[in-house]
């Protein structure tokens, strides 16, 4: 699988429509949808269901339409990293807050982090269930927030209450 089929799909996913996705991505519609079929094919899922307007995700569409959006994210993140550090020369560490904890702790820990010449560090002010998506594409190395969130996927740690 190819990452341009991930964008073609999530354009498609997006649009609900192959001539308007086609038009977004800037190319002609016959081989936008050989590609969906294709992915369709090699996943051996129906991911849209064909109606004579448009198209609609099955369950498994909108499931893979959410998996595309984040390989996306965690893809550009590290091409932005990889620029950044290359650059640089400094290890990126990105840290997401909301903006309440910004006035306890944070600014004292960040002040610290930032002696070190190597690290740039760099603030996301984001909601606390925005973190979390944040954690998992790579956009956020650390997240502070005020709720705990239920999600196997990220480590939580309860600093103070």
């Amino acid at each position: 699988m190819e990452l341009r089929h991930l964008r073609y799909f999530v354009a498609v996913g997006e649009e609900g429509n192959l001539t308007r996705a086609a038009e977004k991505l800037f190319i002609a519609q016959p081989p936008l949808t050989r590609a969906m079929k294709q992915l369709e094919e090699e996943i051996g899922v129906e991911l849209f269901i064909r109606k004579p307007r448009g198209l609609e995700l099955t369950s498994g569409g909108e499931f893979f339409l959410e998996q595309a959006r984040q390989i996306l994210d965690k893809v550009a993140a590290t091409v932005e990293d990889t620029r950044r550090i290359a650059q640089h020369r400094k290890t990126i560490f990105s840290i997401g807050f909301v903006p309440s904890v910004f006035y306890g702790q944070l600014p004292l820990m960040v002040r610290r982090l930032r002696r070190n010449k190597n690290l740039e560090i760099v603030l996301h002010e984001l909601k606390t269930r925005e973190q979390v998506e944040a954690l998992k594409t790579g956009k956020i190395d650390i997240g502070f927030g005020r709720v705990s969130i239920d999600d196997p996927d990220v480590e939580q740690e309860l600093l103070f209450d």
